[in-house]
């Protein structure tokens, strides 16, 4: 008698669960599958308004790929290897900084290496991973920081 009277109870308690979780307790209304949609009360945008451009989109990409791991992903320079590296990397939203270093510089450190411009030989080179264009790309996102 006990083994029924728990089986029974496990099966009214796992009936209950199915039924919250299915969310219909207390509706007394079964959910059809061919209910339409509720339609939102705000008018949806037809195309997404983007703070990139398409350079910027491919630099981000690339950023994320290759860079965020010393540079972070805010381009602070905090990325996660990046204490373990004796010279921090580029803090790339110090906007002083960043505003006095041309376009050609920055590119040249990316594809060169930080060596290439007397700066830290732990930035290494992307010019055999990198394009010129993907390069130009990083530039432009960098840019955005």
């Amino acid at each position: 008698m006990a083994i029924c009277r728990r089986r029974l109870i496990q099966c009214i308690c796992i009936f209950c669960l199915s039924v919250v979780l299915s969310g219909q307790a207390g509706t007394g209304v079964q959910k059809s599958s061919i209910d339409k949609p509720q339609t939102p009360p705000f008018k949806t945008p037809s195309k997404p308004e983007s703070k990139f451009n398409q350079a910027e989109r491919n630099g981000r990409a690339l950023y994320s790929y290759y860079c965020v791991v010393c540079h972070g992903e805010t381009g602070k320079g905090d990325g996660f290897n990046s204490y373990n590296l004796i010279v921090h990397p580029r803090n790339f939203t110090d906007q002083t900084r960043m505003k006095a270093l041309p376009d050609d510089r920055i590119k040249k450190v990316i594809l060169n290496g930080g060596s290439a411009v007397g700066l830290s030989s732990l930035m290494p080179p992307w010019d055999g991973v990198l394009t010129e264009k993907q390069a130009s790309d990083l530039v432009a996102f960098i840019r955005k920081f």
